[in-house]
């Protein structure tokens, strides 16, 4: 039983409280939002999470973004004698199996054991995000930094170590011509700036560009699509949808501007701004980590389809 659960409780019988209302005290402790560290098996890149737990009408509530995609509500949660308990569905069927987590709080933190069908329990733990400032930091561009060379993968790392990283460059254009490959991270490191990308999609292929290696702006080929979402070109996946659909067509060489000051975002795509200093409200599907306040690298989807890049300008913002 937590040190906190038992004060509270003890607090409780001392002013005449239910204790009833003193257990749901101890877990409002667990309220809010986490970010959430899961070690992958065998080694390969941790699964950067978030968890989102709210009680609405005295049930809980809560969403789950599980390492990659989307976030998703929770079907099954509880909060017993300090301990949280939740699970959902992983993988796809028929290899489809049950990930079942349960964690208490230590000192601030969950901590807890992750159990994904008949895989040995994995260490995991959640923290919360940044306290960010109410008003966006005044700032001034400093020296623009060109992370791709136009000549080889000079800077760029792999986001799974165990695994090639798919990527060549040819006539000046970076590309990955055999998808899936791996997806590619600057090893320079930005906290608030302003990055400039050229790209250039194949019909019906995916990409994405990660800001700080945490926030992922999708590119998509969605030219003429007239239903916008938190999942078309231009969007902060899953979280934030664009204001319009300037996409151009496959095969055409398009621009892509973004710049995030602390927790907010402004993109411009191919000239059209669509998203205008939105707050972004936690990490998304595929992030590199869940070290939310920390500066992080640009990051390239390469895990979907062909994609082709001939820019990426970081401005730092100081």
């Amino acid at each position: 039983m937590s040190r906190l659960f038992v004060a509270v409780v003890s607090v409780a019988l001392l002013l005449g409280w239910p204790v009833g209302a003193a257990a749901q005290a101890g877990d409002d402790a667990f309220l809010g939002k986490w970010d959430v560290t899961v070690p992958s098996p065998g080694g390969g890149p941790v699964r950067a999470c978030w968890l989102n737990i709210e009680r609405e009408g005295g049930e809980l509530k809560a969403r789950f973004l599980s390492g990659g995609g989307s976030p998703f509500p929770l079907k099954q949660i509880s909060i017993d004698s300090g301990e949280l308990k939740f699970q959902h569905p992983s993988g796809r069927p028929p290899e489809q199996v049950t990930a079942a987590y349960a964690a208490r709080l230590v000192n601030g933190r969950l901590e807890g054991t992750v159990t994904a069908g008949n895989q040995k329990p994995r260490p995991w733990t959640g923290v919360r995000p940044p306290v960010w400032p109410k008003e966006q930091p005044k700032s001034k561009p400093g020296k623009p930094v060109a992370l791709f060379n136009g000549k080889d993968l000079s800077g760029w790392l792999g986001q799974n170590p165990n695994r090639p990283l798919g990527w060549e460059v040819q006539n000046g254009v970076l590309l990955n011509p055999n998808p899936p490959a791996n997806n590619i991270y600057s090893e320079q490191k930005f906290m608030d700036f302003k990055v400039a990308v050229e790209f250039n999609l194949e019909a019906h292929s995916n990409s994405g560009v990660y800001l700080r290696g945490r926030h992922e702006i999708q590119i998509q080929d969605d030219y003429g699509q007239q239903t916008l979402n938190e999942g078309t070109q231009g969007a902060i996946y899953g979280f934030i949808t664009p204001s319009v659909n300037a996409c151009k067509p496959a095969g055409e060489w398009q621009t892509l501007e973004a710049t995030i000051i602390a927790n907010r975002v402004t993109v411009i795509l191919n000239g059209t701004k669509i998203i205008d200093n939105a707050v972004v409200p936690a990490l998304t599907g595929g992030a590199l980590d869940a070290n939310e306040g920390d500066p992080g690298p640009i990051l390239l989807q390469g895990d979907h389809g062909v994609i082709r890049y001939r820019k990426v300008v970081v401005t730092p913002l100081i």
